[in-house]
């Protein structure tokens, strides 16, 4: 025997329009990066625009809105005050023929800023080795802990690598030793992407004109002294054998 299931039917004017349960509110006009750095600043907008030009954006030879949009959306997602260079834009040379790539930079105080002001720090270390030959230390570790972490992060870089023999490298070698190894942990340890310190920066941008300098040099293979290209050294080396001298001792008599 069957049984006949009853269904309640719900007219459709019982129901309520979503419209009518969700009240949708005006979104408010989105204000763009310009204007709200102009609103940070204090500044009237053509006091800002100069200061922006004199400052951050001085280093570039042209530059476009996307570029300077660039520039105060990195500003404002690490609290940085471009109007003081504590982050800024700058060029570096690419290979021959192409535009040049604009980067953009954190100065030391820059860096410490973003570091301190995060909310997650919980202090940092530093530890530097004991003094090679040259009396300088052979490297700095940099420790930074997080309230969010068990374990700490580490990063030592070591003065061979980093240093330039140029600059600040001459006068303050374990400063900028120092530097180095804080600011690549900090990268680390907080994730920090898109920006460079200016030691970076100078070593990008000596890379493009070494690249280029070595594109404009390089001779035609067809032109090329036989007896000094690679094969043939590798095929002379290997007949005659290598040398009583090895590399190391040529390395170390040459420093």
């Amino acid at each position: 025997m069957s049984r006949k299931r009853k269904i309640n039917r719900v007219s459709p004017e019982s129901v309520k329009a979503p419209s009518k349960v969700f009240s949708q509110k005006p979104l408010p006009p989105t204000q763009s990066i310009v204007d709200r750095s102009v609103q940070r600043s204090g500044l009237s907008y053509d006091s800002f625009v100069r200061l922006i030009i004199q400052s951050a954006l001085s280093r570039l030879s042209i530059w476009t809105q996307a570029d300077l949009d660039r520039l105060l959306l990195l500003a404002e997602r690490l609290s940085l005050d471009p109007l003081n260079n504590e982050i800024y834009a700058t060029e570096v040379s690419q290979d021959s023929g192409k535009k040049a790539r604009i980067v953009f930079v954190v100065g030391v105080d820059g860096w410490s800023k973003i570091i301190n002001s995060h909310t997650q720090f919980d202090g940092m270390k530093f530890v530097e080795s004991a003094p090679g030959d040259d009396e300088l230390p052979l490297y700095f570790e940099c420790t930074m802990f997080r309230k969010d972490r068990k374990v700490a992060t580490s990063v030592r870089e070591y003065m061979y690598e980093a240093h330039t023999g140029q600059g600040a490298w001459l006068t303050h070698p374990r400063r900028m030793l120092r530097h180095k190894a804080m600011v690549q942990c900090a990268r680390i340890c907080f994730g920090l992407s898109g920006i460079y310190e200016p030691d970076e920066a100078n070593r990008i941008e000596t890379a493009g004109q070494n690249t280029e300098n070595l594109s404009t040099q390089k001779q035609p293979i067809k032109n090329q002294n036989p007896n000094h290209s690679t094969t043939s050294f590798v095929k002379k080396w290997i007949h005659e054998g290598p040398k009583e001298k090895s590399f190391i001792d040529i390395t170390d008599n040459d420093v």
